[in-house]
């Protein structure tokens, strides 16, 4: 059948991040829904964002492009370069791969937020660029990991130094 069984469906707390960077989205929960009825070609997720809590750092992907549609509360979306817009139920915000401008959604609000991230599975690899930050996440298939931004792996327990954008 091809309703999603939210009692399966996997939820996980998103704090992937190393180090101190990991408490940026102490909040933020996400279930799997298209894994739930096993699509393969697109990913969707629904985001509970907690008061006070992000989405992720600010990040932008080279070859994933990015949609995120506001079910439930406020949620400020936040973009490299100082812009800032708040979305409300019924808003969505997109993100083309390749454009090199980083965003991130943060809950300013005292009351949860709920969001869908809708976005492909069918780029082989992807690397994810976080701004200001000497890190970048690289996919290959259905491996990925931090690293640095000449290649050095990053453990879960290590820092990040805070670089320019270039």
């Amino acid at each position: 059948m091809p309703k999603v069984d939210r009692e399966t469906a996997v939820r996980v707390e998103r704090q992937a991040y190393p180090g101190r960077l990991r408490a940026r989205t102490n909040g933020c929960w996400r279930t799997r829904l298209s894994e739930a009825v096993d699509l393969t070609q697109i990913g969707v997720g629904e985001v509970e964002l907690a008061p006070g809590s992000a989405t992720g750092l600010m990040h932008w992907h080279e070859n994933e492009d990015e949609f995120v549609y506001v079910v439930a509360g406020e949620v400020t979306l936040v973009e490299e370069g100082g812009g800032e817009q708040v979305l409300r139920a019924g808003d969505g915000a997109g993100f083309k791969a390749g454009v090199a401008r980083g965003h991130t959604f943060e809950n300013r609000t005292g009351r949860p937020v709920r969001l869908l991230e809708i976005g492909p599975r069918t780029a082989p690899s992807d690397t994810a660029h976080y701004v200001g930050l000497d890190m970048v996440l690289k996919r290959e298939g259905r491996r990925r990991g931090f690293e640095t931004r000449d290649g050095r792996p990053l453990a879960p327990d290590d820092e990040v130094a805070e670089r320019d954008r270039a």
